[in-house]
């Protein structure tokens, strides 16, 4: 695991700031274009000060990576209550959802800033990124997977790394794979995703090569 920058986990002046400074300038311009001479203008903040604290824009923008996710992560842990953990292991993930997209609609610059971060997908930046902090790190989940598999719950065909996987990016890329910004149709479609996770990977379904039609031809006319 790359080393993560500690800048944002000191108190110091011009912090809040810069914060709101970079984070406005990486979502403008994404990480490369992105100017530290514009950031520590707006800041309010010199040089000096912002070399002290950070060894260069990489680790600004690391470190403002960090500090987005800790925020996440304690806005899940404050709306999480003991009763959605009673639920089954898909009525959590449902519900985890939910909470992600609450977060994503009370902290607007968050979720753009997540979208530029996407969007530099392929590029030295992001590799480092992923390098220093793992997106797919959902541990409690993991736990509830775990439990899940050893109960029977889930098909035993399919590899347990496989079903982490599966469930890690689509809680990462819910609204991307299902439309979820569609506020409209935001519950449907939310159902419909877990409908469909359900059918693909809950105990009882049956693996795709007994999906079998006999070796009929398809009987349909040509369009």
């Amino acid at each position: 695991m790359a080393e993560i920058p500690s800048g944002f986990t000191e108190d110091f002046e011009h912090r809040d700031a810069l914060l709101a400074a970079a984070l406005a300038e990486f979502i403008a311009k994404g990480y490369y274009k992105a100017s530290i001479n514009a950031i520590l203008k707006a800041a309010g903040m010199s040089k000096g000060q912002f070399y002290y604290h950070f060894n260069s824009k990489e680790g600004l923008y690391l470190s403002l990576i960090g500090v987005l996710i800790e925020r996440k992560q304690a806005f899940l842990a404050s709306v999480m209550q003991p009763e959605d953990f009673q639920q089954d292991l898909f009525g959590i993930v449902k519900t985890q959802i939910r909470y992600g997209l609450e977060f994503a609609r009370a902290y607007p610059a968050i979720s753009q800033f997540s979208e530029s971060f996407i969007r530099e997908q392929g590029s030295p930046i992001y590799d480092r990124a992923l390098a220093a902090y793992n997106f797919q790190d959902n541990g409690a989940i993991d736990q509830l997977i775990e439990a899940a598999h050893q109960r029977g719950d889930l098909r035993g065909d399919l590899p347990l790394s496989f079903v982490r996987h599966v469930f890690g990016y689509l809680l990462t890329h819910a609204v991307e794979v299902a439309g979820l910004d569609t506020s409209e149709s935001f519950e449907e479609r939310l159902d419909h995703l877990i409908a469909f996770m359900r059918s693909g990977l809950a105990a009882g379904r049956r693996p795709a090569e007994q999906y079998d039609d006999g070796g009929k031809e398809d009987e349909r006319e040509d369009i």
